[in-house]
């Protein structure tokens, strides 16, 4: 792994553990984040629900459960990642049914895996990300492989924390940009 990658990561984990207020804090990306998920439902092509990928906060990420619940109530199809070997897959989430805890101890939906050309929204998480979408993950590099997969006018917005936007991430030729990204930082 890149020492600058490793020492980004290190740095970051600490700064999002000094982070208070994650609950408040979450709900003011996710109230940026929902108009465009209404706006891209009201002008969705395709037949059926807008199809979003979420994921479930864990370890100091913004807290999800308000965004997959109001995704949900909207009338959106909302999926969640779940790691199968290498390969990060996304899986239809049902309101009410259990996940489990896969990998890396991830609360994952069960079911069947749905074709990444069929999503039309994904929302990524990160430890750091720039304001033009360059994205430091945890490491293992599951959204570099999967977001490639995608439609290309597939919507990905990265989310974080303020405290998380740096100047620049250190790249390699797998990482993957993201078309937005969007914090808790108020709006002006």
């Amino acid at each position: 792994m890149n020492d600058a990658k490793r020492a980004l990561r290190t740095e970051m984990r600490r700064v999002r553990a000094t982070i208070s207020d994650r609950h408040h804090r979450s709900d003011a990306i996710w109230a940026s984040v929902l108009p465009i998920c209404r706006d891209l439902a009201n002008a969705n092509p395709t037949p059926g629900p807008l199809r979003v990928l979420a994921f479930v906060g864990t370890g100091g990420e913004p807290d999800t459960g308000a965004l997959i619940e109001e995704l949900t109530a909207s009338g959106c199809s909302v999926l969640l990642p779940r790691v199968d070997g290498e390969e990060m897959v996304a899986v239809g989430f049902v309101p009410g049914h259990d996940l489990v805890r896969g990998a890396f101890g991830i609360f994952e939906p069960l079911g069947p895996a749905v074709q990444p050309r069929m999503i039309d929204v994904v929302i990524v998480p990160g430890l750091a990300f720039t304001t033009d979408g360059h994205r430091l993950g945890q490491g293992g590099g599951f959204y570099d492989r999967y977001l490639p997969l995608l439609r290309p006018d597939c919507v990905t917005i990265g989310v974080c924390f303020r405290e998380q936007i740096v100047e620049t991430v250190p790249g390699e030729a797998h990482d993957r940009i993201v078309g937005n990204v969007i914090t808790d930082a108020v709006q002006e």
